[in-house]
């Protein structure tokens, strides 16, 4: 079917000016808030967890299971998930997450820079 310009609806998708959907994946999220954190004055540590394969093709498992990915270093310091838009958390993690709560360490999980941002203001204002 046409529409009045004589134009096919396969012809009217494809020329409309639409901007492209942008899909963000963990690591542009997982840049995006260690550069925030940086500008806030934390020291964002990298924590390396998995299963790593060595040069004699050996496998070694490094940290536990669920850590989260990240320690933001200041005070108050917490340990950070970050997941890309729309990810879910492993029972794995959930587990180990609510762990380390219960030694009273700080663990957020953000899918955004503003959620990130939402976190640090509540810190920033707490005594």
């Amino acid at each position: 079917m046409r529409d009045q310009f004589g134009r096919t609806k396969e012809a009217r998708q494809r020329f409309a000016l639409r901007p492209p959907k942008i899909k963000l994946s963990e690591n542009d999220v997982e840049k995006a808030c260690c550069d925030i954190l940086r500008l806030k004055g934390y020291m964002p540590v990298r924590q390396h967890v998995g299963l790593f394969k060595t040069p004699n093709n050996c496998f070694i498992r490094m940290g536990v299971p669920g850590d989260p990915d990240w320690v933001a270093v200041k005070h108050p310091s917490f340990l950070l998930e970050v997941k890309r838009p729309g990810g879910a958390i492993s029972e794995v993690q959930l587990r180990r997450h609510a762990e380390l709560r219960l030694y009273g360490l700080e663990v957020v999980v953000v899918e955004s820079v503003e959620e990130l941002l939402e976190c640090l203001s509540r810190f920033e204002h707490s005594p």
